[in-house]
């Protein structure tokens, strides 16, 4: 089963972390433009400089543990699943992100996955670099 899935400790309480991977103007600034709004079947749009609009909804809400929405682009065609999952540790915050659903792509389009892997890891390093500057 083909995932993405990155890891990293931010030096931050869990409740900063979680505004900002929740905050629509605080996604804009480590992800991509959005209207993101942390309501369970929310619709909302990711406005990615090179897939043009992703399409989600998200799925599940825990306040300060977890977040997951569907990912959808225009390529590959796959509705995807990011779940992003928040782990306190002493007074930092571990945020694991997983990335999963390509299985359901065809065989020629799964290495799609990786530049959404590499994505993501450069998005999870904006993330703890604007946290941290707090």
């Amino acid at each position: 089963m083909k995932i993405i899935k990155g890891e990293i400790v931010i030096e931050a309480p869990v409740s900063k972390v979680w505004e900002q991977i929740t905050d629509p103007q605080k996604i804009a600034d480590w992800l991509m433009p959005n209207d993101f709004e942390a309501t369970v079947g929310k619709k909302f749009f990711l406005d990615c400089p090179h897939e043009g609009i992703i399409s989600c909804v998200v799925k599940e809400v825990v306040p300060n543990e977890k977040l997951v929405y569907s990912f959808q682009s225009k390529t590959p065609k796959a509705d995807t699943l990011v779940t992003i999952t928040l782990a306190q540790e002493g007074k930092a915050t571990r945020v694991t992100l997983v990335h999963s659903g390509w299985d359901a792509l065809e065989s020629a389009e799964q290495d799609q996955a990786d530049n959404y892997g590499g994505g993501w890891g450069s998005g999870l390093e904006k993330l703890r670099l604007q946290i941290e500057r707090i």
